[in-house]
């Protein structure tokens, strides 16, 4: 059982309930190396395959003083979300004995342009492991969110939660996993 390295901005019950889910995920899973990240504040179900921002050409007709635009960009491979290094709390990894894989600590956020993100490629950093993102200040918001990065023999799936404590935190939204999915029963 892996035990969150915890502040006084985290509420214990959301806690609970997110050590539950890795668990649950880790004897399911069985992964040979995990990582996880506390993101400083909640994040949205956008962040789900966030790959960062590209350019685009942008046509507003003769005489243009914008001739390009920086737009969100959710690539079809797999990056590592970028989430700005200043929102980074701690990255902590774990791995099995005897498991040697140098690249998966390169997982941390690094201070780079948007469009170096899309060559960090998840499925470059490990072929089995667990990737999971995890918000804070959850006392003061009231709200928490966890998305995850299942990697299994290079199958990559990602799903996002986001909770609410509502006289207890509950589900509120769900992307890339069903809400009755038996992981994120406590």
């Amino acid at each position: 059982m892996i035990k969150l390295k915890l502040d006084n901005t985290d509420d214990s019950g959301f806690i609970e309930v997110v050590e539950s889910i890795i668990g649950n995920l880790i004897s399911s899973l069985n992964p040979s190396e995990v990582s996880i990240i506390r993101i400083k504040n909640w994040f949205d179900h956008k962040w789900l395959n966030f790959s960062g921002k590209k350019i685009r050409k942008y046509e507003t007709g003769i005489g243009s003083m914008i001739p390009f635009v920086l737009e969100p960009y959710w690539g079809k491979e797999i990056t590592i979300p970028p989430f700005n290094p200043n929102r980074v709390l701690n990255e902590t990894f774990y791995k099995k004995k005897g498991i040697e894989n140098s690249k998966f600590q390169e997982l941390k956020h690094i201070w780079q342009r948007s469009t170096e993100n899309k060559k960090r490629l998840i499925s470059d950093k490990t072929v089995d492991g667990l990737c999971i993102w995890i918000s804070t200040n959850t006392v003061t918001n009231g709200q928490g969110s966890l998305m995850v990065y299942q990697i299994q023999n290079s199958e990559i799936l990602t799903w996002y939660v986001s909770f609410e404590n509502k006289k207890g935190w509950k589900i509120t939204k769900t992307k890339g996993i069903d809400q009755n999915n038996e992981v994120l029963a406590e």
